[in-house]
């Protein structure tokens, strides 16, 4: 069976993608695929290059903001988004997407054209880069003619490249699903910028999920995108949460024994 797994974007919340990941670690699910945005980019990009996963656990507990603010002029966005690169490339080097030990997809989106680019070739730190380009906030992203910004203004959660790529089963993991009380004001531009930005996700979120066979969804209220230092607690909530979702018959399921008794169409998990 090939399985694949999408990871959303979500800022800080993307951490829990490493709890999702350790779960399906511990119970031997092989994955044939991954599909990334923003947040799950990097995740994914990391994993998919072979790192640890308790290397990338250290790497998201030991990560500051400061690591990546530099202040631009604002003509195209608030913070240089070379600087992420930068830090992907450290740890990953100068990685082609052929070079990569699981096959990876990521989205952006081309802001000249209005249209979702799936990035599967050349550097992936550069598409990472992109993917994680939140407009008004990070740099645009230059590459092959296009001006490169983050993929959830369209698909916050790729499921459906993964679909698209043939896989039998797809589980997503959405670290926005949690539904949202706008009680509180924001505090500042950054904060301003992405509420604005979730709400747009917030409305295209039921079309995503529909390619989605199984939807891991974190328990992560209260949380805010921007806060780095719940590093742990966002790895334990991603971690709970597969689990529940993948419970007994599930993982049976994904490894082949009676997933196909109940065809391609089986849902769980809504």
């Amino acid at each position: 069976m090939k399985i694949g797994l999408a990871l959303s974007g979500g800022v800080a919340r993307g951490i829990a993608h490493i709890g999702v990941l350790k779960y399906l670690e511990e119970q031997h699910i092989k994955l044939s695929c991954l599909a990334g945005t923003s947040a799950g980019s990097i995740i994914a990009g990391l994993y998919c290059a072979g790192i640890p996963l308790d290397d990338i656990e250290k790497i998201a507990l030991s990560f500051s903001w400061k690591d990546l603010f530099k202040l631009t002029l604002p003509r195209y966005g608030l913070v240089d988004s070379t600087l992420l690169e930068k830090l992907i490339k450290s740890y990953i080097g100068d990685i082609n997407f052929s070079e990569l030990k699981i096959p990876l997809l990521i989205n952006a989106v081309d802001l000249l054209k209005g249209e979702e680019v799936i990035l599967d070739s050349g550097l992936v730190a550069v598409a990472i880069r992109a993917s994680c380009a939140i407009p008004g906030i990070f740099t645009p992203v230059k590459t092959n003619g296009r001006l490169l910004v983050d993929g959830g203004v369209l698909d916050n959660v790729p499921a459906r490249l993964l679909k698209e790529k043939g896989m039998d089963m797809v589980v997503a993991v959405d670290v926005n699903a949690a539904e949202k009380k706008l009680t509180e004001a924001p505090q500042n531009i950054f904060e301003v910028l992405i509420q604005a930005y979730e709400i747009i996700q917030w409305n295209q979120r039921r079309a995503c999920h529909s390619y989605a066979d199984l939807l891991v969804k974190p328990a992560l209220n209260g949380i805010s995108a921007w806060d780095v230092s719940q590093g742990s607690l966002l790895i334990e909530r991603g971690y709970e949460a597969c689990r529940q979702t993948l419970s007994g018959p599930v993982l049976k399921k994904m490894r082949g024994g009676f997933f196909s008794k109940f065809g391609r169409g089986w849902r769980s998990g809504r």
